[in-house]
């Protein structure tokens, strides 16, 4: 099997059709206005660049999930994709994968990671690798102090991991909201922070605005990915799996 051929058949394991659940993509959540054109393009241009990202929300079902998984439509081909689970992520090969955890927390599902394993989840950047994964926070202090107040990540780590967006319900991001519809309430991208891994992250993005001045912008790839997206929103195609099949023939 080849590396994209794993790698459709990862993306396609990522729904369960048996419960009529398929996994988003982000034509979907263009759709549904989690955010515009602009920051999708850009998102999905960093990814394809190579960078890691970590979305985030404080309350589940919120969307952190489905968000974090829309771009990896747009990782680099030569990424075979990878699963992160506890007891096993210092084991990834030195070929160089994406590496997706299912969340990064001290909830206990087992295939979340905390502590040891988030130490060895952040050494996996140093090493090649591009992350992938999603927290329970909602704004940059907390991820922080999850990440190197708690589970004593170091610094450099932490800031190699370039992209974290995180998502919020329209109005407000209350307790206890698992089951709001998205007919009724939508989910939004209100923060984004960036860090190109020397300096500290820094807000890219507000969500009256836009992208701000600081952004950091590769012309090349985010004119590839905004053409692709916007002719992409013309075709009935919305899997995670088609997207990047299309992506990479574009």
């Amino acid at each position: 099997m080849t590396t994209e051929q794993h790698n459709e058949q990862f993306l396609i394991g990522l729904s369960n059709p048996d419960r009529e659940e398929y996994a988003r993509s982000i034509l979907d959540l263009l759709d549904l206005g989690t955010f515009d054109i602009d920051l999708a393009t850009w998102l999905a241009s960093r990814a394809s660049l190579g960078e890691s990202w970590i979305t985030g929300s404080g309350p589940g079902g919120i969307g952190k999930t489905t968000t974090m998984r829309t771009l990896m439509s747009f990782v680099p081909p030569d990424r075979k994709f990878r699963l992160a689970l506890p007891d096993e992520v210092s084991k990834v090969p030195d070929e160089t994968h994406c590496v997706m955890s299912n969340e990064l927390s001290d909830h206990r599902p087992p295939t979340y990671l905390w502590d040891q394993d988030l130490r060895d989840f952040c050494v996996l950047k140093e090493k090649g690798h591009q992350l992938v994964g999603n927290v329970h926070a909602d704004n940059l202090e907390e991820i922080h102090a999850q990440f190197v107040g708690e589970c004593k990540v170091p610094e450099s780590q932490f800031r190699a991991i370039n992209i974290l967006v995180f998502i919020q319900l329209e109005g407000g991001n209350p307790e206890g909201e698992r089951r709001i519809k998205d007919d009724v309430t939508r989910r939004v991208v209100n923060k984004v922070y960036y860090s190109d891994g020397t300096k500290d992250h820094v807000s890219i993005f507000d969500p009256q605005v836009g992208l701000l001045d600081n952004t950091p912008r590769d012309a090349a790839a985010e004119t590839k990915c905004r053409s692709f997206l916007e002719e992409m929103l013309a075709t009935p195609e919305r899997s995670l799996e088609g997207v990047r099949r299309s992506f990479l023939a574009s």
